[in-house]
């Protein structure tokens, strides 16, 4: 007779194919997780792809969110990293013009804050603009100010010092 130890108790084979039938059992499940795997790899190859500029992270929870309430456009804290020949005031006021919403700047006028609605649409707008560096953001669900809360990432090119603009 063979025995395996269950988190929930003792599993008891009495033959030769129910343990077959078990690490069978056991090899589909290491399948699927590799499918996982590879799906979600797959995933973020298109999210890199659409979104280049934006953080993986923001895209998934906003599809996440967008699929459980489509027509109710979710509000995030949103932190656009542009390049330091942005005219700040300029930019001010283009963000104040597509969202509505005045932006806090930060980092010497590289880092634009904002807590607005957020749909894929607007985050591809962003993200395809020559002046935009990186993409970042946090659900908030209303529109109360948190600040900024992200430091660009380590493939950021303001992180490279010889980088030219």
């Amino acid at each position: 007779m063979f025995v395996y130890e269950w988190e929930d108790g003792a599993v008891h084979y009495d033959s030769r194919i129910s343990l077959i039938i078990y690490k069978v059992k056991i090899m589909s499940e290491s399948r699927e997780i590799k499918e996982i795997k590879r799906v979600f790899a797959g995933l973020q190859t298109l999210y890199h792809t659409s979104f280049p500029k934006s953080d993986p992270s923001l895209i998934h929870d906003l599809l996440r969110r967008l699929e459980k309430n489509p027509n109710i456009p979710p509000i995030y804290m949103v932190e656009v990293f542009t390049k330091p020949s942005v005219n700040p005031e300029a930019a001010k006021k283009y963000i104040f013009e597509k969202t509505g919403m005045v932006p806090a700047i930060y980092e010497n006028g590289t880092l634009f804050v904002t807590n607005q609605k957020l749909t894929l649409e607007m985050l591809k707008e962003i993200s395809d603009s020559d002046d935009v560096l990186e993409i970042a953001g946090d659900y908030t669900g209303n529109i109360t100010a948190m600040g900024s809360s992200h430091v660009h990432s380590d493939d950021c090119p303001l992180r490279n010092l010889d980088y030219a603009y």
